[in-house]
């Protein structure tokens, strides 16, 4: 084969034999692309047309060795590189992790139109967009995303950046390569703080230091305080009127039907605080005046503790605090020193132990 001259590879094109059409592409690729031989333009460009009418008609084999060899090229047609880019995985991965000629709204095409592995490729490109970033962002795919936080040379906007940052909630596996970036800004750094696991947290405090420290109460001091929220509670005359707690279940908590917390939080997302209030007070069985108190008249602690005890997800407290507690600005609410020790007095109390204060407020009322 080394031996053909380029008029035999040329008379070789003519053939309608499938294999005398994969022994021209390999023979291209060998003689041609992988040599490196010096060719007049014209014959480069006879070379890629032949390319252009062979390449869906050749075995995978010799498209995924001419991937290989096309992907570093910058003189390749780039209707050629598409062609290849949007190839089994095994052919296109040179293409899509490597070659330059495919543009961003190349790649933004091939990240929509594409599958998983496809995606994955793409994640691992020496430099990534902010558009292309924010296209893989989009897909969902935790497995996509992981791949694409890990690149350094990935650009994200802060807008993609908040997206993450809100999807680690419930993607888990993207949380650690996500505040482990360089460009991950310290308050949405912060922010992860509240549902990440504890391997994460050291990692954060480690990246914070002390301005993280600096930001929410020490820990040695909030389980001090955490300690002892029952017992305050319990002796706080406004909320209990000198009543004493109960030895029985809330009203309406733990055996009859409840609406979803997410349902309260829409509603008070939506403005419809009357509604907020009605649904607050089923779910949690505090009177009207106790309830009102616990939202309005007190601090966030207060509320941690009635939705701990009334078996209100963490979730659901974390959007509540901010709404309630953010005048206006729920998201840079999050930001806050009071925020982070709210959400921190909520993982720590005990939940038997508010479920009795909240036994005692209701009773009370």
């Amino acid at each position: 084969m080394s031996d053909f001259s380029f008029q035999d590879l040329i008379k070789v094109a003519r053939s309608d034999r499938a294999e005398d059409r994969n022994l021209l592409a390999e023979a291209l690729n060998k003689m041609v692309l992988a040599s490196g031989k010096h060719l007049s333009s014209a014959e480069i460009d006879l070379v890629f047309d032949i390319l252009r009418r062979l390449i869906h008609e050749v075995e995978i084999d010799v498209r995924r060795h001419l991937a290989e060899n096309l992907a570093d090229r910058g003189d390749v047609p780039h209707d050629l590189v598409v062609t290849l880019a949007n190839d089994v995985i095994e052919v296109a991965f040179p293409i899509l992790s490597r070659s330059k000629v495919l543009e961003d709204v190349d790649l933004i095409q091939l990240i929509l139109d594409q599958a998983t592995q496809h995606q994955l490729a793409i994640s691992g490109r020496k430099t990534i967009s902010e558009d292309v970033s924010a296209t893989l962002a989009d897909t969902g795919n935790a497995e996509v995303i992981e791949a694409l936080l890990k690149n350094p040379g990935a650009a994200f906007s802060s807008e993609t950046l908040e997206k993450l940052v809100e999807d680690s909630m419930h993607m888990t596996t993207i949380q650690e390569p996500l505040v482990r970036r360089s460009d991950l800004p310290p308050d949405l750094t912060r922010r992860m703080y509240e549902w990440v696991g504890e391997a994460v947290k050291s990692y954060i405090d480690a990246k914070l230091g002390d301005d993280l420290r600096s930001s929410a109460t020490s820990s040695n001091a909030l389980d001090e305080e955490v300690k002892h929220a029952v017992t305050e509670a319990l002796e706080d005359d406004a909320m209990m009127g000198g009543a004493t707690a109960p030895n029985f279940e809330v009203p309406g908590v733990g055996g009859s039907f409840r609406v979803h917390p997410r349902v309260m939080v829409r509603t008070l997302e939506e403005g419809d605080v009357f509604h907020f209030e009605e649904l607050f007070r089923d779910f949690t069985g505090l009177p009207e005046s106790a309830a009102t108190r616990v939202l309005y008249d007190t601090g966030p602690e207060a509320l941690a503790i009635a939705c701990k005890g009334s078996g209100i997800d963490r979730y659901s407290f974390s959007d509540m605090v901010c709404l309630l507690h953010g005048d206006g600005n729920a998201q840079g609410y999050r930001d806050t020193p009071a925020f982070m020790k709210a959400m921190d007095y909520f993982e720590r109390i005990d939940g038997a132990g508010a479920k009795r204060v909240l036994q005692a407020w209701s009773h009370a009322g």
